[in-house]
């Protein structure tokens, strides 16, 4: 289990900082009135998905922040969740620093695992898990509210949005070029 724990925080590690960096790239494209837009009556903000994230990571993450501790409830008595969900007008200066301290938090807690915290147990919610699934139960979570971070900003700036990932054209000529061993593009007729 060690190769493969080891593997596995490596990679953890790696993937979570692509997507908090994936966040980061939708978030610098926001105005600062954006920052509060929602596309619908019961839909989310930057700053109501940023406070959320952030709460949770302080949450689940805070008591594991500087290594693995038996006994560990991994929901702290002192969250309010429902006041995650409430936009507080927050300037996009200190949901920054809210973004900043929630992913410190939880990738200070991954930093100071080791593969054989893997196996061991923590509960959430009074609900026993191996780190290993409190681990991919919040890699989904996280993931899935950056990427609808990442689908609010690129909704909200329509034609201003600057890709994060590789542009439509581009990718369609690598594809060609990779495929035939050349740059079609750049070929002479």
């Amino acid at each position: 289990m060690s190769d493969l724990g080891t593997a596995y925080l490596t990679d953890l590690r790696e993937r979570m900082r692509g997507v908090k960096a994936l966040g980061e790239g939708a978030l610098d494209q926001l105005d600062d009135h954006e920052w509060h837009g929602v596309l619908g009556p019961e839909g989310n903000s930057a700053a109501v998905l940023v406070q959320h994230l952030s709460g949770n990571m302080h949450s689940r993450w805070g008591a594991l922040r500087n290594g693995f501790t038996a006994g560990v409830e991994a929901e702290t008595s002192g969250r309010h969740r429902d006041a995650e969900f409430e936009d507080g007008a927050r300037t996009p200066g200190e949901l920054r620093r809210r973004w900043e301290d929630g992913w410190a938090v939880f990738l200070d807690a991954v930093d100071h695992l080791r593969p054989e915290d893997l196996a061991r147990e923590l509960t959430i919610r009074g609900e026993a898990h191996s780190v290993l699934a409190a681990l991919q139960r919040q890699v989904a979570h996280y993931s899935g509210h950056v990427y609808q971070l990442v689908f609010l900003a690129k909704t909200l700036r329509g034609a201003g949005w600057q890709t994060l990932s590789i542009p439509r054209a581009r990718a369609a000529g690598d594809i060609q070029a990779d495929m035939t061993g050349s740059d079609t593009k750049n070929d002479a007729p």
